[in-house]
């Protein structure tokens, strides 16, 4: 399925900080799977072994964190599986998806705003888009 968002043109790109702290992780993990939503839990626990196994670990104050740095797509569309209804994010089972299919799904998520899917988890943006558009999104 296409997912249309209108931000800039297919071409652009920007690297991405995405940061998580695993003891609310796994709190929102507990809520979500007492609930019944199976893509929020598989969608968190994809990014917090992503996180783990790829990422970096700091101490930011008394706070233990996970980061890691990636580059997420800024197109008018992304293409994800045609099995995902954006309406349902929460209760679809994910578990076919690749990896890839999944972080194009985290980055509808956190960079296009797509669902909250992913609470406890940020991105912040690390440079300076580089637009080839016909409108530049930050006039």
């Amino acid at each position: 399925m296409k997912i249309r968002s209108d931000f800039v043109t297919n071409s652009s790109s920007a690297s991405f900080v995405i940061t998580a702290k695993e003891d609310i992780i796994n709190d929102n993990l507990k809520h979500q799977q007492k609930k019944g939503r199976i893509g929020r839990v598989q969608l968190l626990t994809f990014l917090m072994d992503e996180l783990k196994k790829e990422g970096y670990k700091t101490n930011i104050g008394a706070g233990e964190y996970y980061f890691t740095i990636r580059e997420f797509y800024l197109g008018k569309s992304i293409e994800l599986d045609e099995n995902i209804d954006p309406k349902r994010i929460a209760t679809t089972d994910l578990s076919k998806l690749s990896d890839d299919e999944m972080w194009k799904l985290i980055n509808w998520i956190l960079v296009k705003g797509g669902g909250r899917d992913l609470f406890g988890v940020g991105a912040t943006q690390t440079n300076e888009l580089e637009c080839e558009c016909e409108e530049d999104p930050r006039d």
